[in-house]
Parts: structure tokens; sequence; C-alpha cells
């Protein structure tokens, strides 16, 4: 009986023993895990060199980084912005001095499509960002700087300016597709006009539809076809006034559209306002038309992410809204 009792007793303490390892061990595991978090760019305002930045939008911390002496030798904004995925793309832009050029990119956090926005973790992409001056801008998206020498001319009767003007949604829809249209303005008269939607896989709605893999009905105009012919009802009109829809963004006006041209009339409307002003216009001639950051006369141009454009957005929206806050706060 003595055993028993002397065995349970046993039992007991060595449970006990157990119990309060494991408690102990989540605890020191979820303080790794704080402090690991802290590491990659949670606001700490005991780190050496932290700024303050509360009410920063899209900005998660900040930091001067110094030599022995005391001396600014960089600074390190850590910035985020809502990528393809419902958790945002999270990065740490290191500047110089200068709080302009950009020393190293580095991603802190992302959940982006394998194989697509994933790609910004690989050293050809990175690497462009070093030793460019922000802002940054996508490859052929800088504003025009001295229009003199670029293939615009003045208004014309419709009030556009020569360029080639391309816009985009601001998010993707609820099944997964972002829009984009591109009109291109000669002599001051709208001559192409593309309106098109990419899935996350990279895959144009316009080339799935014509290949019979985004089919709406059996018998009826592809996709394709429709948004063809709203674009030639712009060429023809050259505008896009008249184009009625009903309370299920549908219209009559052009015959064989029966989707819902909501996306097109918002793109379009941004994009022929862009064109009575001349704002973001990319020249329809050579491609060696002056682009303009600050006073330096050159521009900070990366290339985009191949097949992950909102992906690729977010990234220049980080790094920009990293650039406008540590410049102001350099100031």
């Amino acid at each position: 009986m003595k055993d028993n009792r002397l065995k349970g007793i046993i039992a007991l303490a060595v449970v006990t023993v157990l119990a309060f390892g494991i408690i102990y061990g989540s605890k020191i595991l979820v303080k790794d895990e704080a402090n690991n978090q802290k590491d990659v760019g949670q606001n700490d305002e005991n780190l050496p060199g932290s700024i303050d930045v509360s009410g920063a939008e899209g900005i998660v911390s900040a930091r001067e980084i110094t030599d022995d002496a005391g001396n600014i030798t960089a600074y390190s904004v850590v910035a985020e912005a809502t990528g393809f995925a419902t958790k945002p793309v999270t990065m740490e832009v290191v500047f110089e001095n200068d709080a302009k050029t950009i020393k190293e990119l580095k991603v802190v956090s992302h959940a982006e499509t394998p194989g697509y926005g994933q790609k910004m973790e690989e050293e050809s992409f990175l690497n462009q960002f070093k030793g460019i001056s922000a802002p940054i801008y996508l490859r052929g998206k800088a504003p025009v700087a001295d229009t003199s020498n670029q293939d615009v001319t003045a208004p014309t009767q419709e009030g556009y300016q020569d360029g080639i003007y391309r816009v985009e949604a601001d998010e993707v829809d609820n099944k997964g597709y972002l829009y984009m249209l591109t009109i291109k303005v000669e002599e001051g008269k709208i001559t192409s006009l593309v309106f098109d939607s990419m899935n996350r896989e990279g895959e144009y709605k316009s080339y799935l539809s014509t290949v019979g893999e985004y089919v709406m009905t059996d018998d009826g105009p592809t996709w394709k076809e429709q948004a063809d012919a709203l674009a030639n009802y712009v060429l023809e009109k050259q505008s896009i006034d008249g184009l009625t829809v009903d309370e299920n963004g549908k219209t009559d006006v052009v015959s064989g559209v029966s989707i819902s041209i909501n996306n097109f009339l918002d793109l379009a409307k941004k994009a022929l306002q862009m064109a009575k002003t001349g704002e973001g216009a990319e020249s329809t001639g050579s491609d060696e038309a002056g682009y303009v950051d600050g006073d330096s006369g050159e521009v900070g141009e990366i290339d985009g992410i191949s097949g992950a454009t909102v992906t690729s957005n977010a990234i220049i929206k980080l790094v920009n809204n990293a650039y406008d806050f540590i410049s102001d706060y350099a100031k």
C-alpha cells in the first residue's frame, strides 16, 4: 500500500515538473518571438536613434544610423503597403544621409504569390534599388520634365495633349482581376485605346477569352471583342460622353456589349483627364525623352516584377512613403 502511495506521489511530482517546464518554455518562445518581431521593424522608442513615427501612414518604424562619433551616416525606414495578398508587403528602406539616395532595400515580410510577387526576394530585383534617388517610378512612368522637346503638342479642340497615358484600378476586383487601360494621343486625337485586366497568375483576360479559357456565353461576343467594341466607341467619339449605364453597370449604347463597364468608365475617365492636362504623359516617340527627378535631372526608375503589377505598385508606394517621411524629418 505504501509503495503504491509513494509511486503516486512521484508520478504527480513528475507531471507537475513537466507542466511547469512546458509553461516556462512557452513564455520564453513568446518572448523570443516578440523580440524577433521588434528586430524586423516594430517601432521601439528605446532603440538607438529611434524616430517617432506616430501618425505616419504606412510607416512602421524609423531610426537614425550613426557612426561612433554620433554623426548620421544613414536612415532606416520600415514601411508597408497593401499588395496582392491580404497581409501587407513590409520592407526596410535604408537611405544615405542625404535622406534621398537609396542605399539598400530589404524584405521584412509579405505573403505575395509564389512565382509572381514573391520574386521581390530575388537579389536581381532588390539590387536595382541601390544608388538610385527617390521618389521612384516604374520604368517609363516617371513624370515628364521639359515638354518642349517631347512629342507633346498643345491641346486641340478636344483638349488632348499628345502622349501615352496608362491607368490601373486601385485594387483587384472580387474575382482577383486588376483592370488597366492605356490610351495614345497623336496630333491631339485618340488613336489607340487598350482595355484589359490581369489575374494573379499574370494572365490577361483578353488572351484567356480568345483561347476559350474565359467564357461568358457560348454564342455571344468574347470579353476581348466587347472590350474592343468599347475602345472603338471612344476612338469614334473621342470621348466617353453618351456612354450611359444602368444600375448594374450595363450599357445598350454599344452593340454586342453585355459586360458591366463601370471599370472601363472609371479608368477611361482618369486617362482622358490626364490627356487633357498632359499629366503622366509618356512620349509617343523616342525613349530618350527627358525625365526629371528633383534637381538631379535623373529619375529613379526600376523594373517591376513581371506579372505582378499590384505587388510592384505596393513596393513603389511604400518606398516613396518612406522617402516622404524621412526627407521631411531630415529637413
